[in-house]
């Protein structure tokens, strides 16, 4: 048998594939080291290419099955395996949000100390589907392409800067591969499109434009094509619901949204407290500020604040029912929490997209006296590892 200091990148070896891993891998062991495996399902046994050696762990991609899932299946796409766009297509769609769901509870368990949720286990969690009729394709609304030589446009290999060209994505709503296409002879740099809920199919310029309209619920709003906006086409209005549902504001409360954005959150927020309440959005990104002023001046209990979330809290001294916390990837961190914490009466709606800073917040909370007491696990980027989590946080009895 191979030292481990004998292994080499290139070289093929079998593996056992034990479980999923946060990120789009799985794991395994070879000679006693761990393992990040791509394109591999928990329960197989494949041959794999070493990619990578750290002295902590290694890295491969699956080049055979030689044991396989009742839950492969054909990727749909042909450049899976070699783009980096996706890392799920050869599992199933329902066996992706399995994955995703053990992904969750591994890192709530592990990072947060979560045992319960939703009045049961963890271990019965489940993530499920934006909309009954989701099938994982066609759904991205906002796409970005690496420019090939100015006559092509691809996609990046996973951890690599190499691209690959490709002719369409089956992931992204149709026709997005083909506008790219169209300007790719035009500037430099990346090339990003936007399709938006009424229909507009634009690429973005280098001032963020043009305008998109949408639309959730009865509200619209005009956004700059650039500005962030969920990208599958269904997460705007089911986000909302789920928001609303957890916070559960009535007339004349006061709610805080943190990390606004455009304010997808706040003017919904702003219609539940009506004019007798307030809804205070706060959001750094100077364009989707102005975004939201554009499409919210009709809502007087809305007042929008540009500014850092970081900086901005730690000055306030008033007190809010409930705190909506949309953070970055990366979460709200210890010193926001603790402000949280606060200033809060009643509710944090946390929404989450990586697991991961989900837990360790939920830690924080946890140790300020907060528990959460309901979850949802939304799989809002289907072939992909990631998932969207909207948490409801209350105060200990």
């Amino acid at each position: 048998m191979t030292d481990v200091q004998e292994t080499r990148i290139g070289d093929i070896v079998e593996l056992s594939v034990d479980k999923v891993a946060n990120g789009g891998f799985c794991i395994a062991r070879h000679n006693g080291q761990v393992v990040f495996l791509r394109h591999g399902i928990p329960g197989e046994v494949v041959r794999a290419e070493i990619t990578d050696i750290s002295k902590k762990f290694l890295r491969a991609d699956v080049v055979e099955v030689i044991k396989s899932s009742e839950h492969r299946t054909p990727a749909p796409c042909s450049y899976a395996g070699s783009c980096g766009g996706c890392d799920w297509q050869h599992v199933s769609v329902s066996h992706q949000r399995e994955l995703k769901s053990e992904v969750v509870r591994e890192q709530l368990s592990h990072l947060g100390g979560i045992t319960h949720v939703n009045g049961k286990p963890l271990a019965e969690f489940q993530v499920v589907a934006l909309t009954p009729h989701e099938t994982g394709l066609r759904w991205r609304t906002r796409n970005r392409y690496s420019r090939i030589g100015g006559v092509s446009v691809g996609l990046k290999m996973t951890r690599s800067h190499t691209v690959i060209e490709i002719d369409d994505c089956l992931i992204a709503v149709e026709g997005s591969v083909e506008l790219a296409q169209g300007k790719v002879h035009l500037g430099n740099g990346d090339i990003s499109t936007a399709q938006s809920s009424s229909g507009q199919h634009v690429v973005v310029d280098q001032r963020g434009g043009p305008w998109l309209d949408e639309t959730v619920g009865d509200r619209s709003w005009r956004i700059h094509a650039g500005s962030f906006w969920q990208v599958h086409k269904d997460a705007p209005e089911v986000f909302v619901d789920t928001v609303r549902r957890f916070a559960n504001l009535k007339a004349g409360d006061k709610a805080l949204d943190l990390y606004a954005g455009a304010g997808l959150f706040a003017a919904s927020l702003a219609a539940d407290v009506k004019e007798s309440g307030e809804v205070v959005a706060v959001e750094s990104v100077i364009d989707s500020m102005r975004d939201a002023r554009r499409s919210c001046s009709d809502l007087p209990q809305l007042d929008l604040i540009t500014a850092d979330v970081t900086k901005w809290i730690t000055q306030i001294d008033e007190d809010f029912e409930v705190v909506i916390l949309d953070p970055p990837r990366a979460g709200a961190g210890l010193d926001v929490i603790t402000e949280i914490d606060r200033i809060t009466k009643r509710a944090i709606v946390y929404v989450a997209c990586e697991p991961s800073a989900l837990g360790r917040d939920a830690k924080y909370l946890a140790d300020a006296g907060w528990s959460m007491t309901q979850l949802v696990g939304l799989d809002a980027f289907p072939m992909t590892a990631h998932v969207e989590c909207i948490a409801l946080f209350e105060r200990f009895s």
